[in-house]
């Protein structure tokens, strides 16, 4: 399988899964750049989430043109662009609606890595204080300078994007982004969360982000959801 295929069978397995454990639904995508070039790949505005395969990724570039694909691409698709284009190191984005994160930005609780692997976020989870649809390559320009160079921002009352280095590693911090969160607000619930120390969070962040971590979350939710393509 050459390496285009092979990404576009990422693609589409990642937005399958995320859908399987209740981070998109009806709506969300994942993208991927194809390394080297401006070219995009995403999985397209109208295939349901719950049975894409590949055939239902597409592909745009960096300017918006559309190149390829059983179209059209998701109206939100500015925001996977501005973060490629303000961070050449992302190869891969993910728009999510995840209840529970949303939820406690929405009631302003501080966002504090409260198990091992939410140390991935302690250098900060940036918020983007605006609820609407990013649809415009100028809204989601502010977007993309909120992220800085955080692995995720927080879309007040709306969702998040999450953006690294593979299809990959940016499933592995969706999954852990929504654990810790869930983890977190049970904590405010019960009283006042203990947040990790910070020779816990500095052991974390150096040892849990490698490629072996994503792969074995990523093999077990593959086979836990069957996908075969």
């Amino acid at each position: 399988m050459d390496e285009i295929k092979q990404l576009r069978v990422k693609v589409a397995q990642c937005c399958r899964m995320l859908e399987y454990v209740g981070l998109i639904d009806f709506s969300g995508h994942v993208s991927a750049r194809i390394p080297g070039t401006n070219q995009v790949l995403i999985n397209s505005w109208g295939a349901p989430r719950c049975t894409l395969t590949p055939d239902d990724i597409v592909k745009v570039d960096l300017d918006g043109n559309f190149l390829e694909g059983n179209g059209p691409a998701p109206t939100e698709t500015p925001i996977h662009l501005a973060i490629y284009r303000e961070r050449p190191d992302v190869l891969s984005v993910a728009h999510l609606h995840p209840p529970v994160t949303t939820a406690l930005f929405i009631a302003q609780k501080e966002f504090i890595p409260v198990i091992y692997h939410g140390s991935i976020f302690a250098r900060g989870v940036p918020v983007h204080d605006d609820s609407r649809h990013i649809n415009t390559a100028e809204k989601a320009t502010r977007l993309a300078k909120a992220l800085g160079d955080a692995r995720v921002v927080i879309i007040r009352g709306h969702g998040c994007a999450v953006a690294t280095e593979s299809v990959e590693s940016c499933f592995f911090a969706s999954i852990y982004l929504e654990d810790n969160a869930e983890k977190l607000t049970r904590a405010y619930q019960m009283g006042s969360p203990k947040g990790l120390p910070p020779e816990e969070i500095e052991a974390g962040y150096a040892g849990i982000w490698k490629e072996n971590q994503f792969q074995k979350v990523w093999n077990y939710f593959l086979l836990k959801t069957g996908l075969n393509f």
